[in-house]
């Protein structure tokens, strides 16, 4: 099964998915698709793309987005944060790249290969998957194209909003606690929220929680009690209600729907 702790640490994580979020939202993360089956059209800021197998779509922090398909898929996915770049020596977190999405050359392949691998190996630590996601980055930056990105100020809120809430995703969190956490007025926060990625603050909070219950439910054994705490929701009823409504099914019966057998571990060296 895959290397838990990076899991729990949710530094870096490497996993095959077949649903992608139709909710426009941003990460405080890096979020890197390659689809291996099926095409999807990404909408990056206002922007459209068309992204199928041979493509790499990544999408950088405080990017706003969302996914559609019709027809199924089947897309490696890579989320990690910035911290896991140092040895770029350049801040990563305020430029965008002008070109989203780039061709899958023999380099790049070989990074994401090599860090597909590393997702199923017990003994993958942190230092070496930092060196595939740099040595990736360096043959991605002249295809991406980099420049500034906005530094407008409901962005940067947005931004810092997104970190807040990720990083206490399990503990109660509610619109005033964190706009006070912030120092924002909670009707500014809430103006913001809804002006910039159309949905209130109760709304994507469910959704980023959601949405980390649903890598939880495919990357680990644990009990759906466990899952249902660490990503906070008070009670399983509460738990079963959410994820209805956002996924169509339960919780368990998600994980039974994706439950597959687990590849042969590869131990690196």
């Amino acid at each position: 099964m895959p290397n838990y702790r990076n899991i729990l640490e949710h530094k870096c994580l490497v996993y095959t998915s077949s649903r992608l979020s139709r909710f426009e939202h941003l990460h405080t993360r890096f979020e890197i698709i390659l689809p291996h089956r099926g095409h999807i059209r990404a909408k990056l800021n206002g922007q459209t793309y068309d992204v199928g197998p041979g493509d790499m779509l990544c999408v950088f922090p405080g990017v706003l987005h969302c996914y559609e398909t019709d027809e199924p898929l089947d897309v490696l996915m890579i989320t990690f944060y910035e911290e896991m770049l140092p040895e770029m020596g350049v801040s990563l977190r305020n430029t965008q790249p002008s070109s989203p999405v780039a061709d899958l050359h023999e380099d790049v392949s070989y990074c994401l290969r090599q860090l597909h691998a590393l997702s199923y190996g017990t003994n993958a630590g942190e230092m070496l998957l930092r060196a595939y996601l740099t040595l990736l980055f360096v043959h991605l930056t002249p295809a991406l194209a980099l420049q500034p990105s906005d530094p407008a100020a409901a962005r940067e809120l947005l931004y810092r909003a997104m970190k807040y809430m990720s990083q206490h995703l399990a503990q109660p969190l509610s619109l005033k606690g964190t706009a006070q956490a912030l120092g924002v007025n909670s009707y500014y926060l809430s103006h913001v929220f809804s002006e910039r990625i159309h949905m209130g603050f109760r709304k994507y909070l469910n959704t980023m929680r959601v949405d980390r219950a649903r890598r939880f439910l495919r990357l680990t054994a644990w009990p759906v009690e466990q899952v249902a705490d660490a990503c906070g929701f008070g009670t399983l009823r509460t738990f079963d209600r959410v994820f209805l409504a956002h996924c169509g099914c339960t919780p368990r019966e998600y994980r039974k729907a994706v439950l597959v057998s687990p590849p042969t571990e590869r131990h690196e060296a």
